[in-house]
């Protein structure tokens, strides 16, 4: 490569890479530094006390796992349920495929808190659900459809959904058409010609999506704390009653960059599968 053009380029890309160290690196590196004291203020010596007291925690091992199978079932859900969606706005050519578009990203242009505070208006105790089953007589007392597990991953689902559809349908729109008529030809039922040919093509969205609505599903606080009512206590809500309610700075910045690491641990293996499948 041209040394002035290698130049110009590294010149070009610095501010860039500065920006994304600033906002992305540094903060690790602070919390990092601050996971490795034993309390704040107090010696800077490192100690891996608070990450060892966190592993022998049976409570946050269980919001942990409670934090990842969220993750986990909302991914899930979203990709079922997003698939077809994706489909229709990529694949249909209808008339009223810019309407559904719209009624896709709806929601982006909304706050995360409105749209949540709308769902407690739907779920609660007074809210329409309860009102409509109480007046037609279908219970006698209303029914508790918020502080649980369940009623989380609807308004995950619900905030997180846009991505996923967006994710799947930016991949089959860039697919020809010509491989599925070619598998048609050959005498593929329109389901295998499905599971052959359009599936595996559009694996790359599945997994783009999959990553964006996985990463700020396990990190999401606002939902589950006004869904779930301090019944469904994710890492994020543990993270903040360590660092608010206990001030235990270390304690919490052990239990972020634990979240952190294993994030990327779980994004590595799930890259690996699709990369071992994508092979096959």
């Amino acid at each position: 490569m041209n040394p002035r053009r290698a130049l110009n380029a590294t010149l070009m890309l610095a501010p860039g890479v500065a920006l994304l160290g600033l906002v992305l690196v540094w903060p690790f590196v602070v919390m990092g530094g601050m996971s490795l004291r034993e309390r704040f203020p107090g010696p800077i010596g490192p100690s891996f006390a608070k990450y060892a007291e966190f592993l022998g925690d049976e409570y946050m091992l269980n919001v942990a796992l409670r934090t990842f199978s969220l993750g986990t079932t909302v991914t899930l859900i979203c990709a079922v349920l997003g698939y077809p969606i994706a489909w229709f706005l990529a694949r249909s050519g209808s008339r009223w495929a810019h309407l559904v578009f719209l009624g896709t990203i709806f929601p982006l242009l909304v706050s995360i808190v409105v749209r949540t505070m709308g769902w407690t208006i739907l779920l609660g105790n007074e809210g329409l659900v309860n009102a409509a089953l109480l007046s037609l007589g279908v219970v006698d007392e209303p029914l508790r459809l918020m502080k649980g597990f369940w009623s989380v991953v609807l308004g995950m689902v619900h905030v997180l959904m846009p991505f996923m559809v967006l994710s799947i349908a930016a991949v089959l729109g860039k697919i020809d058409g010509a491989y599925a008529e070619a598998a048609a030809t050959l005498g593929a039922t329109p389901v295998r010609n499905f599971l052959t040919v359009t599936l595996p093509l559009s694996v790359q969205g599945i997994a783009a999506g999959s990553v964006i609505t996985f990463c700020l599903c396990v990190g999401a606080f606002v939902t589950p704390i006004w869904l779930g009512r301090g019944h469904v206590t994710v890492m994020a809500i543990a993270i903040h009653e360590q660092m608010v309610t206990l001030v235990d700075w270390p304690g919490g910045a052990a239990s972020g960059i634990l979240l952190s690491l294993a994030t990327l641990v779980l994004l590595g293996a799930y890259g690996l599968l699709l990369r071992r499948w994508s092979r096959r």
